[in-house]
């Protein structure tokens, strides 16, 4: 009776503690994946800004959007930042339209960034060059980021 009974605990442990590992690696599964779509928006948001510093540097932006829209960044995210600590399979792409109203000053930029485990992220955003400052430097505006 004695030999039953602790085998029927052993049992019981054994159920226990599988569902304790299958439960741990299922939440582990569901964080590993939210992290990873958390920063392919970010390599999306980060490939908005490498744009528009890029963007900083042409004098006239119809060259750029010309010809309709235009791939304007393609980069992977380890070879933009300066580090070694993150990971190669994170990459965007950033392509610039001009404004459907027809502004010369205003582009509209989106960066599509894809990550492991099949995560893809967009934001679009559209930017407005403002007027000459006194020293001739025209600042860049955002008028919506979505």
């Amino acid at each position: 009776m004695a030999l039953l009974t602790s085998l029927m605990a052993v049992l019981l442990m054994l159920g226990l503690s599988g569902g304790l590992t299958l439960t741990t690696m299922t939440e582990s599964s569901i964080a590993a994946n939210h992290r990873d779509g958390v920063q392919t928006l970010y390599t999306a948001e980060a490939g908005i800004d490498l744009a528009i510093s890029r963007l900083r540097t042409i004098q006239d932006w119809n060259t750029v959007a010309a010809a309709g829209t235009t791939t304007f960044v393609v980069a992977r995210l380890a070879d933009v930042v300066q580090t070694n600590s993150l990971d190669s399979r994170f990459g965007t792409m950033v392509t610039v339209s001009p404004d459907p109203n027809g502004n010369r000053d205003v582009l509209v930029l989106e960066s599509m960034a894809a990550g492991p485990g099949g995560n893809r992220r967009s934001v679009q955003v559209s930017i407005m060059r403002l007027p000459p400052d006194a020293q001739g430097v025209r600042a860049i505006e955002t008028i919506l980021w979505r």
